[in-house]
């Protein structure tokens, strides 16, 4: 069910116009690296955008994976390093996989030591201070939680609360960045 949401998200961003970048597919060798440096099996939704994509970029968004540099780029969009470094300062457990930060302090996991039957673990949103200060379930799986932001980015735009502009494929400024972050942040006051 959560690769048939995967895969409805993905069609939805190409069906509205949306660009979706990645970067350097994961093979299969690729997936069994990663889940043996972190000690975890991966979601198969995650592990179905890693083989598609890599890492993955639409709109404002910027899902951390698999990059050309392999296992050991030391970039935070690199799933092993940013695991690695969050675990290191204990804002995550051993068990959770880092995917996306909010821009304006939380971040969101992959609980894999609640995977279901199904291969799939729930996302979390935790905490700036980390999973021991805060965690809240936001989805049952990854393809559950790409398929929302998806929806929340569609039905902004068709609001034209996310508009960059004239040209569309435009970033947006930096002040419309830093205005939509404070608004953002005043959600968890």
């Amino acid at each position: 069910m959560s690769i048939a949401m995967y895969d409805d998200a993905i069609r939805s961003l190409r069906d509205n116009g949306i660009a979706v970048l990645g970067t350097k597919s994961a093979t299969e060798d690729d997936l069994n690296q990663i889940e043996t440096r972190l000690g975890v099996a991966l979601p198969v939704s995650y592990k179905k955008m890693l083989s598609e994509h890599g890492a993955l970029e639409f709109d404002t968004i910027e899902i951390y994976g698999w990059l050309s540099q392999g296992i050991d780029a030391k970039f935070i969009t690199n799933v092993v390093y940013a695991a690695e470094r969050e675990r290191a300062d204990g804002r995550i457990s051993e068990t959770m996989i880092p995917f996306l930060a909010a821009g304006y302090g939380p971040f969101y996991v992959m609980e894999c030591a609640e995977m279901n039957t199904d291969g799939e673990a729930p996302v979390y949103e935790v905490s700036t201070g980390g999973y021991t200060n805060g965690k809240d379930k936001l989805a049952d799986s990854f393809g559950e939680f790409l398929r929302n932001e998806v929806r929340r980015t569609l039905e902004a735009r068709a609001q034209g609360g996310l508009e960059f502009g004239e040209d569309e494929d435009s970033p947006p400024s930096r002040e419309f960045i830093s205005e939509f972050w404070k608004d953002r942040a005043k959600d968890f006051e």
